[in-house]
């Protein structure tokens, strides 16, 4: 999940033509990689997660993979390290989003971590991009992309990085990069492949026309059934309604087209905040992906919480097909619904028992349990014929069995969660993120569940540890796979 805080984007058109194409990055030896998180090619994913501090600002922890899933090699990244730009400051926010992907083409995945609040030369806040390349002995040195917007459009707080996504999005076979910016651009695509000498193939704007937030805007992955990677952004239609919308950009030759969008429902007209969450999965196996978004914070709905769902079609969002709207009084689903429950803090989709149909973890971290405050759960709805629904939906916390800590005051579980087959069985491990005091310095405790044909299990679950004085912006960094 992403933290409360809230920023509109400038509302003008971009008076700049979308920028000729820069060094592209010789043909690669190497296949690119298989998985888009694997950092050593050693064909297991390995684990990113955010949050922490070093010296003033952020870092990045990465545990590297097994054929268990995530095991003991730790690896924490941040500007101090050897072969990393920049240094280490106060309000750099190194470390606020990350993605993955193989942007260079080399056979190794490359780790992205933005850092929004990046001083550039004289200008403030004006953020950027950090590739950290992988290689055989796992990541190594980085490279820094700014914002290629020039200074006059951006100005100071342009803040390039407040999300980021990467997938093939123009549909030309090399990894490209989606980032959400302050400028009047709105969104930025910088488009592949990439070279460690800060080349890339070209960038487009996306979205002059209408606003953005600050936090998880971005949902990148397949809708339609062509190979190009599609993108949702949430937003405001700066001319309409003003009301939140899931704007859609298709993946191919047309992407930065102006695009289709659906409105997220029971908005009420107030303005967004923070804890918007927004992930695809295909949970009716129809072959289009489908958009959840995640109101774990709306404040006109007293902060009770609901997850929308907008089904795909061929063409992207099926605007003919009403959204259905999940809370905690829907039949079979766990808990009721009270005020500060935060049902939908966090969502994310994955195939947790192989069926081949996209299931939908949801984080409920404000719910109280056992007379404890704010001690929190994860709700896991499945996917099946016709969709999502409460049937079969079970509920974890730190009281199921096999999960370790116990069940407390201002855990916070489900403030972020995560799905993806660490254990390359063909079913999707659920991460989730909690707030657990770890002893006087330290909090910030992931649980790992592993997938099973019977759906997520508690048993033979792991956990992970983000040493962080406060409750981090998100410790689940993606890519997700769906």
């Amino acid at each position: 999940m992403r933290s409360s805080r809230t920023v509109l984007a400038a509302a003008a058109a971009l008076a700049a033509a979308v920028c000729t194409p820069l060094l592209t990055a010789p043909a690669a030896s190497a296949a690119p990689a298989k998985l888009a998180d694997d950092f050593n090619g050693d064909g297991y994913r390995d684990l990113v997660l955010l949050g922490g501090t070093h010296g003033k600002d952020g870092r990045v922890t990465v545990v590297y993979g097994t054929s268990t899933g995530p095991g003991t090699r730790v690896q924490t990244i941040h500007q101090d390290s050897s072969g990393i730009p920049g240094a280490v400051e106060e309000g750099d926010d190194w470390g606020f989003a990350a993605t993955s992907a193989d942007l260079d083409r080399d056979g190794y995945a490359d780790l992205v971590v933005a850092s929004p609040g990046e001083d550039v030369g004289d200008i403030q806040m004006r953020g950027g991009l950090t590739v950290v390349w992988g290689g055989a002995k796992g990541l190594g040195s980085g490279t820094v992309f700014h914002s290629p917007v020039a200074p006059e459009y951006a100005g100071s707080g342009d803040s390039f990085g407040l999300d980021v996504v990467a997938g093939d999005f123009d549909g030309d076979g090399d990894q490209d990069l989606t980032a959400i910016s302050q400028s009047r651009a709105g969104a930025i695509l910088l488009e592949g492949p990439f070279t460690r000498s800060g080349g890339k193939s070209g960038w487009q704007p996306l979205g002059e026309d209408y606003g953005y937030l600050s936090a998880s805007q971005l949902a990148a992955g397949r809708v339609t059934a062509d190979a190009a990677t599609d993108l949702y952004i949430l937003g405001t239609d700066l001319g309409g309604d003003r009301d939140m919308h899931a704007f859609f950009h298709r993946g191919g030759g047309g992407f930065a087209r102006y695009p289709s969008q659906v409105h997220v429902p029971d908005d009420s007209g107030h303005q967004l905040g923070g804890g918007t969450v927004t992930t695809i999965g295909d949970f009716d196996k129809d072959g289009y992906g489908d958009l959840a978004v995640g109101r774990g914070y709306e404040q006109p709905d007293s902060e009770r919480g609901y997850v929308a769902v907008h089904y795909g079609g061929p063409s992207g969002p099926d605007t003919a097909r009403k959204p259905v709207t999940f809370t905690q009084d829907t039949a079979g689903v766990p808990g009721g619904r009270e005020t500060g429950d935060h049902f939908g803090a966090s969502v994310a989709a994955g195939d947790v028992n192989g069926d081949g149909y996209a299931d939908l973890a949801v984080g409920v971290s404000g719910e109280d349990l056992a007379g404890k405050r704010d001690a929190g759960m994860v709700t896991v709805l499945l996917g099946r014929a016709g969709g999502l629904s409460g049937t079969g939906a079970k509920a974890y916390d730190q009281d199921t069995s096999g999960v370790a800590g116990a069940i407390e005051n201002d855990d916070y579980v489900g403030w972020a969660v995560k799905l993806t087959d660490y254990t390359r069985d063909g079913r999707a491990d659920l991460l989730v993120d909690t707030n657990e005091q770890l002893d006087n310095t330290r909090r910030g405790l992931v649980h790992l569940l592993k997938g099973s044909t019977s759906g997520t299990t508690g048993t033979g679950s792991k956990t992970y540890t983000v040493n962080t004085l406060k409750l981090p912006y998100t410790t689940l960094s993606g890519p997700f796979p769906h």
